[in-house]
């Protein structure tokens, strides 16, 4: 036998089982058009035609859900890069507020720290150094001013003593060389004059310019004081505490994690996710069939599986502004008031919504008897005598299903007492159908 044979025929036997397996999906699915069961209610009556008043508080519907925090769970962040040093919680442990959860690694903030405050100690240091160095600087100014007028004497001096020569000169008292000797000495004491004019002007610029030094030194010593805070305020945020008192919901950190508060991950800073137990609510998906009747403020009754002798007065909070295509449902916000401590996020739960005992129609009077209100009907072109193709939406698959017609037919549509519930897709299009068949539905608006 060839070598090839076997490794050929284990190919061929995997071809012929993903074949088998996989034939739905290799296949082309076929184009459907399909529509939803409708609803229709009426008021509900007696038989004599009187309205039925509902009791106090009647459940109208129910529908299942799920408990979480109200109105979110909140995330603990590390608001600096670093490495888990310790974890001080676990989950489900109860924490206070400003209580310790994690710690990082913190000996890089303390050296930066050490660092910043030693740079603000030496501007420190710098800017009294030369504060004493203004102080004689402005010293040296008296002294020029003194020069200065003292420059100013001696040329006075100089000019009267000149003064009294030139008077003297004419009767020819003194010789000529002592009124030019009086006259060259005046110039003297006049350049004297104005050199330490001069040397007294320098010396007030160079105190203004100590004195605007001393303002940068002092910006550059505020410059050092926000680095030093910052520092601290690093060094601070390597103990990640508690922003509230609260439940531990998950605990996303272990020693030796890193925390990295740039990333595009949504969660590579969060330690933990927290939740107040006292503060919780149901996340409720209810059928667009029973959605007409859900309302901001409605009361309502939640039950738990875990609780089952407990029933939670609850009030919906809000209602999505989009509804669930493929689960065909609009989702609800129910506040629990005073959940027990043993309810915990994600636990499945029961909704029962509630009615104030309005009648539905007409002024209610108790009597018996009373007929149903809801009618179902399905479009007349997906009835196959008896029989009708219903399309799951999740799955794209078709299965087949025989329903109770009741006398009734408007605008195409025929009334189904039996076999369907409201807000099923039923298949329109007419072909060969078996059971389990995938398609590609085409959903068309009644």
């Amino acid at each position: 036998m060839p070598a090839w044979v076997l490794p050929a025929s284990i190919f061929v036997g995997f071809a012929l089982f993903f074949a088998v397996l996989f034939q739905d999906r290799l296949l082309p699915a076929a184009h459907v058009k399909i529509a939803p069961v409708l609803v229709t209610e009426e008021a509900a009556t007696t038989k004599s035609g009187h309205a039925i008043a509902q009791p106090a508080e009647a459940v109208l519907f129910q529908a299942s859900g799920w408990i979480e925090p109200d109105p979110y769970p909140i995330k603990v962040t590390a608001l600096t890069d670093g490495v888990i040093a310790t974890v001080e919680v676990l989950e489900g442990q109860d924490v206070e507020k400003d209580q310790l959860l994690v710690s990082l690694v913190d000996e890089d903030a303390r050296l930066v720290l050490s660092a910043a405050e030693r740079r603000h100690t030496l501007l420190t240091s710098a800017r009294e150094v030369h504060l004493a160095a203004v102080d004689t600087m402005k010293q040296k100014r008296q002294v020029t001013v003194q020069e200065v007028a003292a420059a100013q004497a001696m040329a006075a001096d100089a000019e009267d003593q000149l003064a009294r020569l030139d008077r003297v000169v004419k009767t020819s008292a003194i010789s000529q060389s002592d009124y030019v000797s009086g006259r060259f000495r005046l110039e003297r004491e006049k350049s004297l004059h104005l050199a330490a004019k001069a040397k007294e002007a320098e010396a007030a610029a160079e105190v203004r310019r100590m004195e605007l030094e001393t303002q940068s030194k002092n910006d550059e010593i505020a410059l050092a004081a926000v680095a030093v805070d910052q520092a601290k305020l690093a060094l601070r945020r390597t103990q990640v505490r508690a922003p509230v008192k609260g439940r531990v919901l998950r605990l996303m950190a272990a020693p030796g994690d890193k925390k990295m508060l740039g990333m595009d991950h949504p969660d590579s800073s969060t330690v933990c996710i927290l939740y107040e137990p006292e503060k919780l609510q149901a996340r409720v998906d209810v059928p667009l069939s029973d959605a007409a009747h859900l309302r901001v403020g409605q009361k309502a009754r939640i039950h738990t599986s875990m609780l089952s002798n407990v029933v939670f007065e609850g009030e919906v909070l809000r209602i999505n502004g989009e509804a669930d295509l493929q689960r065909n449902t609009l989702q609800a916000k129910v506040h629990i008031k005073a959940p027990a401590d043993q309810l915990r996020p994600e636990m499945l739960c029961r909704v029962e919504f509630l009615t104030e005992g309005k009648p539905l129609s007409g002024e209610a009077t108790s009597l018996p008897g009373a007929s149903s209100a809801l009618s179902l009907w399905v479009p007349a072109d997906a009835l196959h005598g008896d029989q009708v193709w219903v399309c799951d939406p999740e799955t794209r698959k078709i299965t087949a299903r025989t329903v109770t017609r009741s006398g009734q037919f408007r605008d195409g549509y025929q009334s189904i007492t039996e076999g369907l519930l409201a807000g099923e897709w039923v298949v329109l299009s007419r072909g060969d159908w078996r059971d389990g068949q995938r398609v590609n539905p085409q959903p068309i608006k009644p």
